[in-house]
Order: structure tokens, then C-alpha cells, then sequence
């Protein structure tokens, strides 16, 4: 999950953003893949509701900074 947080993060800069998007995908690819090979559907189910949780965290915490 911590992936996707850092593809979804913006920090203003665009060299940052760029380093973070393509860390972000090394670490979400991979643990996608493992969880629908391995756990089937509650890998899946379990990836939805942590992307779920990081979209509300990304929400409230840029609601916070406004």
C-alpha cells in the first residue's frame, strides 16, 4: 500500500513527483501481482480496501492542509 500512497503523492516538484510515481509502481506492481497469484480473491479484496483506506488518508490529510 505504501506504493500506491507514493503515486498518488504530489509534492509540487516535478523531479520529486517523477522519482516517487516510478518508486511507487516498482513497490505496487509487484505486490498486485502477488496477491491476486497467491490469495486470489481476498488478496483482491484485501488490496481494495487498502486502496480504499489510502485514498480517504490522502482526502483527509489534504483537507487538513487547506
Amino acid at each position: 500500500m505504501s506504493g500506491f500512497f507514493l503515486i498518488l503523492l504530489r509534492t509540487g516538484d516535478y523531479d520529486a513527483d517523477m522519482f516517487t510515481k516510478i518508486l511507487g509502481w516498482i513497490l505496487f506492481g509487484p505486490s498486485l501481482i502477488g496477491l491476486i497469484y497467491y490469495y486470489k480473491w481476498s488478496g483482491l479484496i484485501s488490496l481494495t480496501i487498502g486502496v480504499l483506506l489510502i485514498l480517504l488518508l490522502k482526502k483527509y490529510l489534504s483537507m487538513r492542509g487547506q
